[in-house]
């Protein structure tokens, strides 16, 4: 199967209906968005074609990508550019084969659904823990989906074992696309053309075994040392990283409905070989991800940032649209956000896999504003500031509502989970209105934005108070003893936040510039 002529990508149209094309068709401007099965193929359906974009007609510089942006591409450009993939882009039993072995292997069988990230694993099969995700809900899988599930068992690549490698960026990496804002007016082309970087120079037919791994034999990692790095390989591997060695079972394909697309197909796959020892990556800084670096360490490296439990909230904002520091870490945006830059009327589509190593807990994903933030220290202090109040507030009411609770309340265990993540998601829309009006005014010299600023914060202090209310003072037969504890815990929530040296510094730098004008006078 030719990935560049068959007609296996799932698309939506702009008039809502459903069909496949074939990469000949990407830059048809009635084609609005890919169409998979689930939320994670759809993000790394959108990686897989940003990639084969920008190793194929990425632009040459910035007048090269608007050129592009407003013109599209010609389309004897991109049938010359798939031309030019087509060897990379065979997928089936002959190899070389897209994003497999190119040695055969000789392990067992395993079922085709180990493909899949959150598929229950051997341990949990054996000890009869799949609870939630039940075995045997994907036996077999059309050609079409492995494609896309292959290229996403690679890319998020969890550890899996002695020797199961994980991905460039580690296992369950934090993705983050620049989109439009009004996604629904574009077609798909120009969504994945945002993510495109300029580059100096297309790369050869010569250096494709640098680029596409499974064109060549297999980097193995049995020995200490053996690493791909940016260095031995080509720059443009990063966007095809092929850390799990695997080869699909294309003899005892059979014909009926994909359990995953529903469609029909006469060649269902149904299992699979896999071995460990694949390609260990080192040293890669993806152009999708987010980064950090140990600020103890100058030579520490720089770690992709990885889903987390509860997903992304807008403490985290600030690491994932510019450059900045906390006590701990530098953070480092994605190079497809930084060269985003100036552009207008955008935004950030984030997501990844929370893993716990080889399990995943949870699949997020969000879209946040890519602020036209001000490169000022004033704005990413204030901004910074703000982050720190809401983390201390936060703190302050686990401690009071452990305090309500429990008589001897250090030494309570509460999972206060769920708390935290309504807390985030309760307190964003303030946050966003008031981020936006800081973005305007950095300096806070309106009026307005101070007022804005303690406008913010009143209504932080309301809500820590509301939630405490509604989860201690709802009892109407509470015992008096209780009653008290309660309304002692009330009490000390007010006097720490009042206390807390984040809310003075806030309410100062709302204050500062009267402070000024009467220096001045």
């Amino acid at each position: 199967m030719d990935l560049t002529r068959e007609k296996w990508l799932p698309v939506f149209l702009s008039d809502g209906k459903k069909t496949k094309i074939s990469l000949y068709d990407l830059f048809d401007e009635s084609v609005r968005d890919v169409a998979w099965p689930r939320p994670d193929f759809q993000g790394d359906g959108w990686k897989m074609l940003i990639g084969l974009l920008q190793c194929s007609i990425a632009p040459e510089d910035e007048d090269d990508w608007e050129e592009v942006w407003q013109e599209g591409i010609e389309p004897k450009r991109w049938t010359e550019a798939l031309q030019t993939l087509s060897p990379a882009l065979q997928f089936g039993e002959q190899k070389p084969a897209f994003l497999q072995s190119f040695d055969p292997l000789d392990s067992e069988y395993l079922s085709v659904a180990s493909l899949l990230i959150d598929a229950p694993g051997g341990n949990t099969l054996k000890l009869n823990k799949d609870h939630f995700i039940k075995r045997g809900c994907v036996e077999r899988i059309c050609p079409h989906c492995a494609v896309i599930a292959l290229f996403s068992v690679q890319t998020n690549s969890p550890a899996g074992g002695a020797g199961y490698r994980v991905g460039m960026r580690g296992g369950g990496p934090l993705t983050t696309l620049v989109v439009p804002e009004d996604e629904a007016r574009f077609p798909l082309w120009k969504k994945l053309w945002l993510n495109v970087l300029p580059q100096d120079n297309l790369p050869g037919v010569a250096q494709f075994p640098l680029i596409f791994p499974w064109l060549a034999p297999t980097k193995t990692s049995e020995k200490p040392g053996n690493v791909v790095t940016p260095e031995n390989a080509h720059p443009l591997q990063a966007y095809w990283g092929m850390p799990r060695r695997i080869e699909l079972d294309f003899t005892h394909a059979e014909a009926g409905k994909c359990d995953l697309c529903g469609e029909h197909h006469d060649s269902l796959l149904s299992q699979m070989r896999t071995k460990n020892y694949g390609v260990q990556y080192e040293g890669w800084r993806h152009p999708f991800s987010p980064y950090r670096q140990a600020l103890k360490d100058a030579s520490a490296p720089w770690l992709a940032l990885k889903g987390q439990p509860g997903g992304l909230s807008y403490k985290d904002w600030l690491g994932l649209l510019m450059e900045r520091e906390d006590k701990f870490n530098k953070m480092q945006p994605a190079k497809v956000v930084q060269a985003a830059g100036r552009r207008k009327n955008l935004g950030l589509w984030c997501f990844a896999w929370d893993m716990d190593n080889a399990k995943a807990r949870c699949w997020y994903q969000h879209c946040i504003p890519l602020f036209n933030l001000p490169r000022s220290t004033q704005f990413i202090d204030t901004v910074s500031l703000m982050v720190l109040l809401a983390s201390e507030a936060l703190s302050l009411l686990r401690n009071a509502l452990k305090s309500a609770r429990f008589e001897a309340p250090k030494e309570a265990k509460v999972d206060f989970s769920m708390v935290d993540i309504a807390f985030w998601q309760e307190t964003e829309p303030s946050f966003r209105t008031l981020l936006n009006i800081l973005a305007n005014d950095p300096q806070r010299k309106e009026v307005f934005t101070r007022k804005a600023l303690r406008q913010w914060e009143r209504e932080l202090h309301s809500y820590l108070f509301r939630v405490f209310d509604r989860e201690e003072l709802t009892d109407p037969d509470c015992p008096d003893s209780i009653l008290l504890r309660q309304m002692n815990a009330r009490r000390g929530l007010e006097n720490s936040y009042r206390k807390n040296k984040a809310l003075k510094d806030v309410l100062a730098l709302a204050e500062e510039q009267k402070e000024a004008k009467h220096a001045e006078s």
